[in-house]
């Protein structure tokens, strides 16, 4: 596990990822494999992640809902592309208690066939568009590569939009408001990301997918969600009609879009030290921590002192006092810094005496000590400046992880180094396949709008090149 001493994340990032997690935000010892269980501090974090997302999807005007966990099979089967996306990974129900069913239903492995199914009961008129909504919940998936943990499990904790609309116009600017969202997201949980368009393998009965992923410290790339225009697909597979504004009537365009639990994982990844987790303070489940430091002969002094401490600042923050008397203050910073709490709060003789308190920042151990008539204050302003500090530091990183690539020896370099290549592209299926077969790592796809200026040549063929793309280690 991971020890007092740290366990170096440079040196063994995959080794100190799972041992850090089990220890504070999940328990894999589950006795079903690909299905975890989230301890309190994992689960709160995801949910104050979902929380911001959910809020930023109201602001843009989709509805909450939600839909049955069973999806009868002649609905699944509807899309074939859909289904022959996830035909390996279906979880089926067979039985009614003892009785078989007259029609296996799947565990959701996704959405769009519950939800499109009630569309096309719900859409009739162009004046009914267009349709937001949005459903948080869990999916299911019989991964039958390796599972991760909060990577790649059979069990997904998810939030999952889906909009329809008049016209592919509507549906291509609503990819803009989707990735938008997302950029808000991530840069509120200082996570850097890069958002690609994906060129081959997109999402099952999508036409287009835009996802954005985030360099991990051993180099590989973790896809964070995806954004995806469905164009008429599903809405012909589902009859979704609707009566235009000249008396006509034509067949609604959909997008999709959906970020998991991998949330915490790269919260996880990006900012975690050597001590444990570092969790920015807008979704860190507990933003303070109060720490007694006692001796026999002051500890109800102090104690006392602490809960008027807590009490002034329960209103404003998430905080928590450590009155655990069967060990030491020592043993409770490792404890909290391990658990990543942003701000430890020291309360002790001094303290008292001096009428303040001591901080100390988890992001960079700095401590100061602060008079109480401007602890609220400063507080606040600590929590700033402790998310602006993990932002910059994130992205400064992310930023050396990534590495131009003119030509193949220096793709195959970035490769070695466990570094992400970003390499130049002519635009041609064929080339980028050859690239990435030459390299045993996938062509990820090209920089979201954004083209190469100048007179750039492709990495692999040499001919002019016209976009930016991504070869590198994924999950």
């Amino acid at each position: 596990m991971v020890e007092r001493k740290g366990l170096p994340k440079k040196e063994n990032f995959s080794e100190w990822f799972h041992e850090l997690i089990n220890r504070t935000l999940i328990d894999q010892r589950y006795p079903l494999q690909g299905f975890i269980v989230y301890r309190p501090l994992g689960y709160q974090l995801f949910d104050n992640c979902l929380k911001i997302l959910e809020d930023l999807l109201a602001e843009t005007g989709h509805k909450k809902c939600y839909f049955p966990l069973l999806i009868p099979e002649r609905l699944l089967s509807k899309e074939k592309d859909h289904i022959a996306g996830f035909h390996d990974s279906v979880f089926w129900v067979t039985h009614g208690g003892l009785k078989e069913m007259e029609e296996k239903a799947a565990l959701r492995p996704t959405s769009e066939t519950a939800m499109y199914t009630m569309l096309s009961l719900w859409i009739d008129s162009w004046r009914d568009l267009p349709v937001k909504i949005h459903q948080s919940c869990n999916v299911y998936r019989y991964e039958t590569k390796h599972t991760r943990p909060l990577i790649r499990d059979r069990e997904i904790l998810w939030n999952e939009a889906h909009t329809s609309h008049a016209t592919a116009e509507e549906a291509r600017e609503q990819i803009k408001v989707g990735v938008k969202i997302y950029s808000e997201l991530f840069r509120r949980l200082c996570i850097p990301v890069i958002f690609i368009n994906v060129v081959e393998g997109v999402f099952a009965g999508a036409e287009a997918a835009i996802e954005p992923y985030t360099v991990f410290p051993d180099g590989r790339v973790l896809e964070m969600g995806s954004v995806n225009n469905l164009g008429q697909k599903f809405s012909k597979a589902f009859d979704i009609k609707f009566k235009t504004k000249d008396g006509g009537e034509d067949y609604v365009y959909q997008t999709c879009y959906g970020v998991s639990e991998r949330l915490i994982a790269a919260i996880t990844a990006v900012h975690g030290d050597d001590k444990g987790l570092i969790l920015p303070p807008e979704v860190a489940p507990i933003q303070l921590v109060i720490v007694p430091i006692i001796y026999e002969e002051i500890e109800e002094k102090v104690m006392e002192e602490c809960k008027k401490v807590k009490e002034e600042l329960k209103k404003e923050f998430r905080i928590e006092l450590d009155d655990r008397t069967e060990i030491t203050p020592g043993v409770k910073f490792y404890d909290w810094e391990m658990k990543g709490v942003p701000i430890r709060i020291e309360v002790g003789e001094k303290e008292i005496d001096e009428n303040g308190i001591t901080i100390v920042r988890r992001d960079n151990g700095e401590r100061e000590f602060v008079k109480r008539e401007n602890v609220i204050e400063r507080i606040r302003e600590l929590l700033e400046e402790i998310t602006e500090n993990m932002r910059k530091r994130a992205e400064e990183y992310h930023a050396k992880k990534i590495k131009i690539a003119r030509n193949m020896d220096e793709v195959k370099e970035a490769i070695e180094n466990k570094l992400l290549a970003k390499v130049f592209w002519c635009g041609e299926i064929e080339c980028a396949s050859k690239m990435e077969k030459s390299m045993n790592a996938p062509f990820i796809g090209t920089e979201y709008e954004k083209g190469v200026e100048g007179d750039e040549k492709c990495t692999g063929c040499g001919k002019p090149a016209k976009f930016y793309g991504f070869i590198g280690k994924t999950y």
